[in-house]
């Protein structure tokens, strides 16, 4: 029975301790974000979001590192033996490493002062990729930059390190995951450096004027065979296979050996394949209301990913949105156009 008790009274006190636990933690969260959303505030005004940067000392930070906290308690400690014991090399070896610290802060600061960093663009990618935005680095003359991290404050830990030299421009890509289609602006991006020593950390918050444009990301999501007769009923978009010679491609392992093109070979241009074609009265179109799935992210999911199969296998195709009409096409600028009316559709 005495024991039953207890170990109710025990968890009680298990209860008790979590709960003041769980309310420590909200408080330290919520006291922690109010600092941080004043703090940025206060950055913005001084920083605003541009397309390059220049470090200057309007736009760089400086504070120990944890490495510095506990150097600095280490010089304490000395400085109060040498004190108390009235013992002079001691004192001087507290004094020797204050000097050192000083003279860090000096040397912390100026690693990344005048450091220059120019947006030159980024690649559009695919919904739950990652897409990297790319940048220009350069220093002043006789200035090396070293141990330089770059991150994006949502950058899911995603840290480069980089060293510039100051007589080459280093392109370096800082990633960012794509979380959703359309265009992502990546916020704000952390460049810091504990260069030489690690006792001191400077660093910048800087917020960029860009964007990139993501893709939907592509599923493989059933769609009917949509094919509409041309106006005239006539055949205008080749497809491949039938009697009507279309051209030369290079041979690859399987090709038929009757079609190798030998006149071609014999003058040492390569080993090429003659390509057959016929043309179809018929046009193939993705279209937005023919989609199984109900949600629109979906549809567009499933869109993405046949087109992305028409264009590998070079087919004419055309695209209807609500509203949208693309006309049946092919090739790498049909393709980017296609993929772009995703990625940009509001419905």
């Amino acid at each position: 029975m005495k024991s039953n008790q207890s170990d109710r009274e025990a968890r009680k006190r298990n209860r008790s301790a979590l709960t003041l636990r769980d309310v420590f933690l909200g408080f330290t969260r919520g006291v922690y974000a109010v600092f941080e959303k004043r703090f940025f505030t206060w950055v913005d005004r001084r920083i605003f979001a541009e397309n390059q940067h220049t470090l200057s000392r309007k736009k760089l930070y400086i504070f120990p590192s944890k490495r510095g906290f506990a150097y600095i308690a280490i010089v304490f400690i000395l400085w109060l033996l040498g004190t108390n014991y009235q013992n002079n090399l001691i004192l001087a070896l507290a004094f020797l490493l204050t000097s050192v610290f000083v003279i860090a802060i000096l040397h912390t600061h100026n690693n990344l002062a005048s450091l220059k960093i120019e947006y030159t663009g980024a690649s559009p990618t695919f919904a739950g990729d990652d897409v990297a935005f790319t940048f220009l680095l350069s220093t002043p003359a006789k200035h090396f930059t070293e141990s330089v991290e770059m991150a994006w404050l949502d950058g899911d830990d995603m840290v480069v390190n980089i060293d510039v030299d100051p007589l080459i421009a280093i392109s370096v890509q800082v990633p960012q995951m794509a979380k959703r289609r359309g265009w992502q602006k990546p916020g704000r991006m952390l460049v810091q450096s504990y260069f030489p020593l690690g006792l001191l950390r400077c660093w910048s918050w800087l917020s960029w004027d860009v964007a990139a444009l993501i893709y939907p990301q592509p599923q493989a999501i059933g769609v009917s065979n949509s094919r509409v007769a041309d106006v005239n009923g006539e055949g205008v978009h080749p497809v491949s296979g039938g009697d009507d010679y279309s051209g030369l491609k290079s041979y690859q392992p399987g090709d038929s050996m009757k079609h190798i093109a030998w006149k071609a070979f014999a003058q040492e241009r390569g080993l090429y394949v003659k390509e057959f074609s016929q043309n179809v009265s018929q046009e193939r179109w993705l279209d937005f209301n023919d989609i199984s799935v109900t949600d629109v992210e979906g549809k567009l999911s499933a869109m993405c990913h046949w087109a992305l199969y028409f264009c590998q296998n070079d087919e004419y195709f055309g695209v209807k949105l609500p509203g949208i009409i693309i006309d049946p096409d092919k090739g790498e600028n049909h393709r980017r156009r296609v993929l772009e009316e995703l990625a940009r559709y509001e419905g």
